[in-house]
């Protein structure tokens, strides 16, 4: 069950929240998201704190699950490079704080996708090197790529 609280301008409930802050976001800069296995003292509460420790101009959705014991949790606005490190930065501590395992969140800055590992910090460097991999394969099947066009007969 959802409860809305107009005076705050939140929606808030057992299990989800949205705190909006930056308007709408016409112009957005910076998203991330993605969803934490959590530890088994992890409650919704935390969430709430971390939500509101984040750079003020950003919105905040987020929903915890007490059964699968898991966060999703969606942060963007049109934030500055130094707000938009801020963030990160929030989010990897709470993230090692908190999380069970390792997760990868997507993030899009400026219209570029990334990849961003989070969470347990052995996963989270896991994850990393499956990420730098990933990128090294796609490079090489590009070259792999070029080098085959090469074998393309020429219209005369």
């Amino acid at each position: 069950m959802i409860a809305n609280l107009p005076v705050t301008g939140r929606l808030c409930g057992p299990t989800l929240a949205r705190i909006p802050r930056c308007g709408g976001c016409m112009s957005l800069t910076y998203e991330i998201c993605g969803s934490l296995s959590v530890r088994d003292n992890f409650r919704h509460y935390h969430a709430q704190q971390f939500a509101r420790s984040i750079a003020e101009p950003a919105d905040i959705y987020f929903a915890t699950d007490a059964v699968t014991r898991s966060l999703v949790i969606r942060i963007r606005g049109a934030l500055t490079d130094d707000e938009t490190k801020s963030v990160d930065g929030a989010l990897e501590q709470f993230s090692q704080k908190w999380a069970q395992t390792g997760a990868i969140f997507r993030r899009v800055r400026y219209g570029e996708v990334s990849f961003v590992p989070v969470g347990f910090a052995l996963h989270a460097e896991l994850l990393q090197k499956l990420i730098d991999e990933q990128t090294q394969l796609e490079a090489l099947l590009q070259r792999q790529a070029r080098i085959l066009e090469k074998f393309r007969p020429t219209a005369s």
